[in-house]
């Protein structure tokens, strides 16, 4: 499946990529570009995050974190860290986009457990803000 999937987006042009295999059928996360519009350059590459400087003629350098959060509660936790980590010596711009495998409020799902789920949303709230 995934040498049909390269082929498929190098045919529409991005032909570069960063990837970090799925283990069995969980997660996966693959960063693509065209590198004759841009540079990309990746400096952390694990389960849960791709983190690359990204470089374009006249304008300014950025980091892009593709994340595909584990739905492991620990190893989630240990992303948001290594997160947070960067943060402090991130001194260009940075999106950080993906799948979090959280909610930020509880209207986003429907749980019999409230509780729970309303301490996960703010601690995810939290982890952005921070």
């Amino acid at each position: 499946m995934f040498s049909s999937m390269g082929l498929f987006f190098n045919n529409l042009g991005y032909t570069a990529s960063t990837t970090v295999d799925p283990v069995g059928r969980v997660g996966g996360i693959w960063l693509l570009w065209i590198p004759t519009q841009v540079s990309v350059s990746a400096f952390v590459a694990n389960q849960q995050v791709i983190q690359a400087t990204v470089k374009r003629k006249d304008y300014e350098d950025w980091v892009l974190a593709a994340v595909y959060a584990s739905p492991n509660i620990r190893l989630r936790q240990t992303l948001w860290e290594d997160l947070e980590d960067t943060a402090y010596s991130m001194t260009k711009p940075w999106l950080i986009a993906g799948d979090f495998t959280e909610i930020s409020e509880q209207n986003e799902r429907r749980s019999f457990i409230q509780n729970l789920q309303h301490s996960r949303s703010r601690k995810f709230t939290d982890n952005i803000h921070s």
